[in-house]
């Protein structure tokens, strides 16, 4: 009986273990994004790449 008991506990804590390590490796922790201003960040991408105009196409060549 012992032997069947210590076996189960074995199993289920193993089993813990395994479901851990799944959540861990899953993505679930934390978001390096969490703190971004999309408003900022948009500002910031228009100084880079500014905004087309309306009507203007894009030059062959340039990522269009």
């Amino acid at each position: 009986m012992r032997k069947w008991m210590l076996r189960g506990g074995v199993i289920l804590l193993g089993g813990a273990l395994l479901v851990a390590l799944l959540w861990a490796l899953s993505g679930s922790g934390h978001n390096p994004n969490h703190g971004i201003d999309m408003e900022k960040a948009r500002e910031a991408a228009d100084r880079v790449h500014p905004p087309r105009k309306p009507g203007e196409k894009y030059k062959p060549g340039h990522g269009g």
